[in-house]
């Protein structure tokens, strides 16, 4: 299944919209900042400012070939400021696809990232294909679970994923998976 990465997705104030150039110095303030990537699977390489560009170059760069990524900027719809970001990828189930969500700290805890996901959600059930979304997380990132729960994901137990290397790198993570079928809530 492809995953195609729309130009655009508007609601509520926010776009989610590909990444551009002009969002590597707010993606590297993000990635480098320890308190707010606590909870993410990023390397210690990605968390510098230089893997933060390498990461946000790769995926421009993907956008459009056969390795495209779905990986969007949140950004503010007044201003176009960078608030966070999400996306998805394919899984090893067919239909289902895994998504991320990410929010810069001093836009926490206003529902950015819940209505981010919802946008995300509804382009995602919009593609015949997709017939369940997941995200796993960690317990102790309470507000990524309360989005989930809001969204109507349920929780699926416990989830173990080992480390993996490549251009799209990521270290092991142990926590919850959230489930969402198609047809689900998501309100």
């Amino acid at each position: 299944m492809l995953l195609p990465c729309p130009e655009g997705l508007a609601d509520e104030g926010i776009v989610l919209r590909r990444h551009r150039p002009s969002d590597h110095a707010a993606f590297a303030a993000f990635l480098t900042d320890p308190d707010a990537t606590r909870h993410m699977a990023f390397t210690e390489d990605q968390r510098t400012a230089q893997g933060a560009r390498d990461m946000l170059d790769y995926v421009i760069s993907a956008y459009g070939t056969e390795h495209e990524v779905l990986s969007l900027t949140i950004a503010d719809a007044a201003d176009d400021s960078y608030l966070g970001s999400t996306g998805g990828s394919v899984t090893e189930t067919d239909g289902v696809v895994e998504i991320y969500y990410t929010v810069v700290a001093g836009e926490q805890g206003r529902g950015v990232a819940t209505r981010a996901v919802r946008l995300l959600l509804d382009y995602l059930f919009g593609l015949p294909e997709v017939t369940a979304v997941r995200a796993d997380v960690t317990v102790e990132n309470q507000p990524s679970v309360r989005v989930l729960e809001k969204l109507g994901f349920e929780d699926s137990g416990p989830v173990e994923r080992a480390a993996a290397d490549g251009d799209l790198a990521h270290v092991g993570l142990t926590g919850r998976r959230y489930v969402l079928q198609a047809g689900a809530a998501r309100l």
